[in-house]
């Protein structure tokens, strides 16, 4: 039987840089939650957006797997209309 785990991005210091907007303190902690969790369960892949934050909230779980973060672009939560408020493309 094949598990999926969902995990939506930990907390985010705000800058109007979406792509690169970093985990905020409290959001590092709760992605080293997010590993001793995911540790619990077999895990062979960990895919996520390519936004900073996404990716550091996984990559604990990626390394303890040893193995890399796959980007998926369809992952991402924004797309460029939302992110320069364009009402459509």
């Amino acid at each position: 039987m094949t598990n999926l785990y969902f995990v939506r991005h930990a907390h985010s210091v705000y800058t109007p840089d979406e792509v690169n907007r970093p985990l905020s303190e409290h959001g590092c902690n709760d992605a080293k939650r997010v590993t001793d969790l995911l540790k619990e369960h077999h895990i062979d892949l960990v895919l996520s957006s390519s936004f900073k934050r996404a990716m550091q909230t996984v990559e604990g779980a990626a390394n303890f797997i040893d193995e890399a973060v796959l980007l998926v672009d369809g992952f991402k939560e924004r797309t460029e209309c939302q992110q320069h408020n364009k009402m459509s493309c």
